[in-house]
Parts: C-alpha cells; structure tokens; sequence
C-alpha cells in the first residue's frame, strides 16, 4: 500500500512542477519591453545641444544623456529628409527602398512628390502588423496614401496639409475611422498659431532683423507661421492617440527645427559671421572659429530647441518600467561656404543625434558609432521580433545591457520581403495634396518650379554610387 502511495505522491509532485513550469513560462517576459516610443526630430545636431546645455538650458536633453544612451547619427548622402527618415523607416538604404529624391517625372511627363506605393520595401509598423503587433505612426515621411495595415493606424504626412486647406482629406488617415477622432486637432487659424507661438515662446522673425539678406530664404522665413502650425498639429494627434488608441509600438515625427535652420543662420551676429567667413576664405576654418559661429547660431535656434526639449520631457514622463523612448534626428546643420546647410554642398557630413532610455538602456553610456539603418532593427528587437539580415543596419548592441541581451538573444530572417507589401490608393484629393507638397518642396529650396519631361515611374537606380555598405547586422560593440 505504502508503494502506490510513494507512486500517487510522485505523480501529484511531478503535475505540481510541470503546471508551476507552465505557468512560469506563461507569465515571464518573452521580449525585452512591452512598448517602444520612437520620436523622430528632423535636423537637430550636437553642435546645437552642446553650447545651449553649457548654458544651463535643455534640461530634458541633459537628463537623456544621464540616465539613458546617446550618441552621433551617422548620417549618408544626399541628405534629403524623405530619403532618409525612409531608411529609418525601413532599415535599408535608397537603392533598396526605391526612394531617392524629394520628386520623380512621372509618365505625363509632370513632376510629383514620391508617396507611399513608390516605396518597395515594408516599414517596421508593416512588419509588425503582419505579426499581429500593432503600431501607430504619425507625420512620418512619405506615407500618404496609408498602407492598409490590419493592426494599428497611420496619421499621414499629408494630414498636417489640413492646417491650411479648409476642406477635409479623409484619405491622409488610415483606418478612415479614426478621422472623425482627429479631424478638428489641426491648429488652422492664423491668430490661434499667432497666440501658440508667443505662448511656447517661438519669435515671429522680421525680414528687416536679419544680418544677412534672406534671398531665397525669405519664402521660408514668410511661411513659418504655416509650419509651427503643423508640429503643433502632429504634437495635439499625438497626445490625442497616445491617450486614446493605446499601441506597443508608437512614432511620431516633428520637422520644426529643420525647418528654423533653414534661415535662422541669416540672424547671426554679423561681426561673427563676417570673420567666419573670412577665415574660411583664407583656406584655414580651426575648430575654436567654428565652435565661436556654433554657438551664435545655437542662440538664434534656441527658442525651437527648448520647444522640442519641454516635448522630449512630456515623453520621459510617459516611459515606465515596460517602455523604451529611442529619440533620433536624421542629419544636423553645419556651417560650410558662408551658410549652414545640411545638403550636399557641405564640406562636412553634418551628422544627426541618437538618444535611448527605458529598461535594459544603459545610464550614462555614448555609443559609439549608430546609423540610421540601425533604428528599425533594434525596435524589432526590443518589441520581440528577428532582425532581417537583408537590413543594412543591426541592433544598437551597445546601447542595451549585456544581461538584456543574455535574457534576450537577438534572433535572425532572411527577410521580411517573402510576401508582396499592400499599398494604399488615394483619393480625389491626390492631385491637389501633391500641388501642396511641391510648394512646400519649393519654398524650403529643396526643388526649383515644376518639371515637364518625359519619362517613366520613379527611377529605380540613384545617380552615382550606393551608400558605402554598412556592416550593422554584423556589428558588435
């Protein structure tokens, strides 16, 4: 009698084990966080935070820096925004994505704005939602008309437009459902953005102010009120879907310091600048000259840098226990040739800022080489998902804490490419949103009047030589 009782004992400690194992393995973590915010801030460079942080200002940059990981964003060229927030996007370079300019001629022979169906490759909020992972993305380059992804939403580019056309364009959101939700968020009249901008202390520039002439510039100059208002917009849908359209994986993207930089430099201190530009001419720029005119130039911009900062800090608060923050911009401004610029007429390749906080980011650390290619690999790590070794870039090992990283082994594809991506169609109002896109192209200099010529679809080889190829995959730090 004894044995059988040995024997039922046994048994019930056996089911004890195996449930309590089975239960273990239901409930501890199977990824490294549960959330990712990715917040995408065109044109913001070191040489800017730098003199301004010396000076006790942008707090939340300076609290990014202690308590998470930071460093230079390598950055490629041609340095075009759309371009490059696209390999962020996607992990790979131009030839791969097929975007390679700000405009192609399409068969009529007239000059449009790429858009979404001219991308070839899947975007990380793509990938995910075929994965059953949902993600919200907003004001993100290039993505009008909305992919139909079946988990998750898509602010267009294009939604932003609504802050100066009086008639609504449905198609910039997908689900089409969710535009009753947002609708009325865009900031529209010219006294509300006038009293928007003296309440987040953004200065109204007068033409008659500047040490030098604007030129070209002046179009942009003019227009600023028109763009403040569009990161206000993308900032108001942004807190609006944060709050109500809860997602594990969210991105949002602001433009407002890129465009600033674009003429802010015609307000630098003329002496400065005068003898800036004399010691260039004289063939010899010594970095104490160059930081001199950086941090004048930093004095200009400061006004939209601590706007950005005070919106770095509402998105600290947001991080817990279970979410990584991971903040970048594409490429900076450097000064070359008498201005600064960040195009292909620099002399120096003007690179971005990388910032990571949240669980499992170390505290304090710089790393030491980051590229652009490297962002969605690394949210697919965090978010639980293989790397593609098809990606040019690979996870930002140094960054994340080697027990992470034990716990958490990174996981490899081939590609996510086996499956043809769905593209969004557009609607009546394509035609009208293009024409606005290129009056936008225009007035920030980034192309000249419309082109008629003829040609095919959106070219599928860049001029020139791809990018050096980029060794991030295989990278270890």
């Amino acid at each position: 009698m004894k044995k059988y009782w040995k024997i039922i004992i046994l048994i019930v400690i056996i089911g004890i084990v195996a449930g309590g194992w089975e239960l273990y393995s239901h409930m501890r973590p199977r990824r490294p966080v549960d959330r990712v915010i990715l917040l995408g801030i065109d044109g913001v460079g070191w040489n800017m935070i730098e003199p301004l942080m010396a000076q006790g200002k942008l707090p939340a940059f300076k609290r990014l820096m202690e308590q998470g990981s930071y460093g230079h964003m390598t950055t490629f060229r041609p340095t075009e925004s759309g371009i490059l927030w696209t390999s962020v996007a996607t992990g790979k370079t131009m030839l791969k994505h097929g975007v390679i300019d700000w405009t192609y001629v399409q068969k009529a022979g007239l000059q449009v704005p790429y858009s979404d169906p001219e991308r070839k490759v899947k975007t990380f909020w793509e990938i995910l939602s075929e994965r059953s992972i949902k993600a919200g993305v907003i004001n993100w380059w290039w993505t009008y008309p909305p992919a139909p992804i079946q988990n998750g939403y898509i602010i267009t580019d294009r939604f932003r437009l609504h802050t100066m056309m009086r008639h609504d364009i449905p198609d910039t959101v997908y689900p089409v459902s969710l535009f009753e939700k947002v609708k009325n968020l865009p900031l529209k009249r010219r006294k509300d953005v006038t009293q928007e901008m003296q309440k987040h202390g953004i200065p109204l520039l007068k033409p008659d102010d500047a040490a030098m002439e604007l030129k070209g510039s002046l179009k942009t100059l003019q227009a600023y009120p028109f763009y403040f208002a569009q990161d206000m917009t993308t900032d108001r849908v942004s807190d609006y879907l944060w709050e109500h359209e809860p997602v594990p994986v969210f991105a949002t993207y602001f433009r407002l310091v890129d465009v600033t930089s674009h003429f802010a430099w015609h307000y630098i201190n003329p002496q400065i600048y005068a003898e800036t530009v004399e010691l260039e001419k004289a063939g010899e720029l010594p970095v104490p000259a160059r930081q001199r005119i950086d941090a004048d130039f930093a004095r200009v911009v400061a006004p939209v840098y601590e706007f950005m900062d005070r919106l770095i800090d509402k998105y600290m608060r947001r991080v817990d226990d279970h979410t990584v923050l991971i903040i970048n911009s594409d490429h900076g401004f450097v000064y070359s040739e008498g201005h600064y610029a960040h195009a292909e007429w620099t002399t120096k390749m003007p690179e971005g800022v990388i910032f990571a906080i949240g669980p499992g980011i170390k505290k304090g650390y710089e790393i030491p080489h980051t590229e652009l290619f490297d962002i969605t690999p690394t949210i697919l790590y965090l978010i639980g998902q293989p790397l593609a070794r098809d990606m040019d870039g690979g996870l930002l090992k140094g960054a994340i804490e080697d027990s992470v990283l034990k716990r958490f082994p990174p996981q490899y594809i081939d590609t996510y490419e086996t499956t043809k991506r769905k593209v969004g169609v557009a609607g009546e109002s394509k035609s009208e949103t293009d024409q606005k896109v290129l009056e936008d192209l225009q007035t920030l200099g980034y192309i000249q009047g419309p082109v008629k010529q003829e040609n095919s679809q959106p070219p599928v080889k860049a001029p020139g030589k791809e990018p050096k190829k980029h060794r991030g995959k295989h990278r270890k730090e």
